[in-house]
């Protein structure tokens, strides 16, 4: 499936993240389910809302290992393979799940790190004062993509986010609160839901799926985002007009980056 690499307008981003998402929506959503499922059914186990019992201080030593896995190997490696299928997905080129994952754990330490420059550098421009911090935020909007489908890390990486984002930030914040409030009103919708689900395994197993498309979604529309300043700042649309004659020309596909 092929899709139309253009510039695009503040409702057009939108509906390609709504169309890519629906389009690849096994893959996509299966990236994200094939750990947010079990790592719910997990912490589920653990926490029991029902009882009302507090977690045993075993339980809660569990439960701050398993926040640190998350926060260190699973988001991560979730957030570059669906970044890496959308990317693919939205080229026209065929990916898979286990592609997906295997990009993911690859690039796994340097995302991490490079991640972590950008939060430490956004804390201190909060602490200092608070514009610095969000306009830090602002200008890594699309530095997961950057380190995703450019493989730039570390300082390269901020830069390049950096520079791209320059004259967008506004149009960037403004997409992203959308996406986020979109997201934020199914997910609650689903949650209110699930909380009254007789069955509480089940609950949690459509809490973590909901969980996995609202990350998905908000993905999709960040990539397209980065594509559409791409082909302002760059003209990646004639650039990749160009890619796809030699890619039948020589049979292999051209980088993104």
């Amino acid at each position: 499936m092929s899709y139309e690499i253009r510039e695009m307008s503040f409702g057009e981003i939108l509906d390609m993240g709504f169309r890519l998402l629906r389009n690849h929506f096994v893959l996509l959503v299966g990236i994200a389910a094939v750990f947010y499922v079990p790592f719910g059914l997990v912490v589920n186990s653990l926490v029991d809302p029902a009882t009302g019992a507090p977690p045993t201080p075993e339980q809660v030593l569990v439960l701050i290992v398993l926040g640190l896995v998350a926060f260190a190997v699973i988001n991560p490696v979730v957030f570059a393979a669906i970044t890496h299928a959308l990317g693919e997905s939205y080229l026209g080129r065929s990916t898979g799940i286990g592609d997906g994952l295997r990009v993911g754990f690859s690039i796994l330490l340097p995302l991490v790190g490079t991640s972590l420059l950008a939060v430490l550098a956004e804390l201190v421009g909060f602490v200092l004062l608070i514009i610095p911090g969000i306009y830090l935020a602002l200008a890594f909007l699309v530095l997961q993509q950057v380190m995703v489908l450019e493989r730039r890390f570390g300082f390269a990486a901020l830069s390049r986010s950096h520079e791209l984002m320059k004259g967008h930030k506004a149009r960037g914040f403004g997409i992203m609160l959308v996406s986020y409030i979109l997201v934020g009103v199914v997910t609650a919708g689903v949650g209110l839901l699930t909380a009254i689900f007789p069955v509480p395994v089940v609950g949690t197993v459509v809490d973590a799926l909901a969980q996995s498309v609202g990350y998905a979604f908000l993905s999709a529309v960040l990539v397209v985002l980065y594509f559409d300043i791409r082909c302002r700042k760059e003209s990646f649309d004639l650039e990749h007009l160009a890619s796809l004659v030699e890619e039948e020309a020589t049979g292999a596909p051209a980088p993104i980056g």
